[in-house]
């Protein structure tokens, strides 16, 4: 299999990835397929900071433009010479990475990337970004991911949920019930949705809460590229119009939980930047109900101010510091300890 060179090229490779099975490919190519079995694309939305250019990604460290896009680039393993990702950096803001590599591998790599590299975030897709396809003609909901860890509890006592579900024909009793109760106390992890039309499949897709998106079935690749894109350029509008409303009334994020939180402990996996929302905060008033944090966000070193209660708290980024940090604490804290997390900015409900 030879790497893409244009956007024709890698197109025409996803599509038959999609439509053809693996013996039909050359037999050179057996070091390659058993890297990428079963050739499912793999997508993320990345939030960006940076130039893609001088962003190496693990052993793929050079990026070339398609010879077909100018946005468009692609940068192959040195080692091997035989794995490659793709980069959509028409946005500077919000990049799209894609491979076919295994699934395992690729999560791994684009894993270290974020964490390793200053100025990268994931895009955080609330639940009313998961939920928005219903919107529109054709998709339907066919499966639900549903985590709660509260990590902040004592280990002998930590209460945890971690649920697939894929909806069949032959729907369990009182399952619909218990679901849309569960969604309603924890946060959605992923949702299934599948693109139908006369009948017909035509896109078969997971939707996760960190900007991922797997497709396992795609009947028209283009189709498939433009439903990733515009969740992306949705993303990066909501963007702008959180920096805007911060810029303009210079007010703060307000979070609000359905779970209760330990603040004893949140301030102490703060402390040190120890804690995945990648925040570095140092308490500067304590109540048995509140406490009041000051810090930067390790994501850009913006300085971030944080009011918190046991159910809700009130993010402050003042200057130019980047406001993706608002969805980032809440699908964190959602998943890890405060169930159910919206964002509101003066009353109004945001990045949905």
């Amino acid at each position: 299999m030879k790497i893409p060179n244009s956007l024709y090229l890698f197109k025409e490779l996803l599509q038959t990835s999609f439509t053809e099975p693996e013996d039909d490919y050359d037999s050179d190519d057996d070091t390659y397929l058993e890297e990428s079995k079963g050739k499912y694309l793999k997508a993320y939305m990345i939030e960006s900071h940076r130039k893609i250019q001088e962003t190496p990604i693990d052993n793929y460290t050079i990026w070339k433009k398609f010879e077909d896009a100018d946005t468009w680039y692609y940068s192959i393993d040195n080692e091997t010479n035989l794995k490659f990702f793709v980069v959509d950096a028409t946005s500077p803001r919000v990049w799209i990475l894609y491979s076919i590599l295994n699934v395992n591998e690729v999560d791994k790599i684009v894993k270290k990337l974020v964490k390793s590299t200053s100025k990268l975030d994931y895009c955080w897709l609330s639940r009313g970004l998961l939920e928005s396809f219903k919107k529109h003609i054709g998709w339907k909901e066919k499966g639900i991911g549903l985590r709660y860890r509260n990590i902040l509890s004592d280990q002998d006592d930590r209460a945890t949920l971690s649920l697939k579900a894929w909806y069949g024909s032959n729907r369990i009793k009182g399952w619909d019930a218990f679901i849309e109760q569960a969604k309603e106390q924890v946060t959605i992890s992923s949702i299934r949705w599948k693109k139908i039309i006369d009948g017909q499949t035509r896109i078969t897709s997971e939707w996760y809460n960190y900007g991922k998106v797997t497709i396992t079935a795609s009947e028209d690749i283009e189709e498939t590229l433009r439903a990733i894109t515009s969740m992306a350029r949705h993303y990066e509008k909501l963007l702008v119009e959180a920096t805007k409303l911060r810029d303009e009334s210079f007010g703060a994020f307000e979070l609000n939980f359905t779970q209760d939180i330990n603040l004893d402990s949140f301030s102490e996996a703060v402390s040190m930047g120890k804690s995945a929302m990648n925040l570095w905060l140092t308490e500067t008033e304590s109540e048995s109900d509140f406490k009041r944090f000051r810090g930067v966000d390790m994501h850009t070193w913006d300085v971030v101010f944080l009011d918190l209660g046991v159910d809700y708290a009130y993010l402050t980024i003042p200057g130019k510091g980047c406001v993706n940090a608002a969805p980032r604490i809440a699908t964190i804290q959602a998943e890890y300890t405060a169930g159910k997390t919206d964002i509101y900015f003066n009353g109004d409900e945001i990045f949905v």
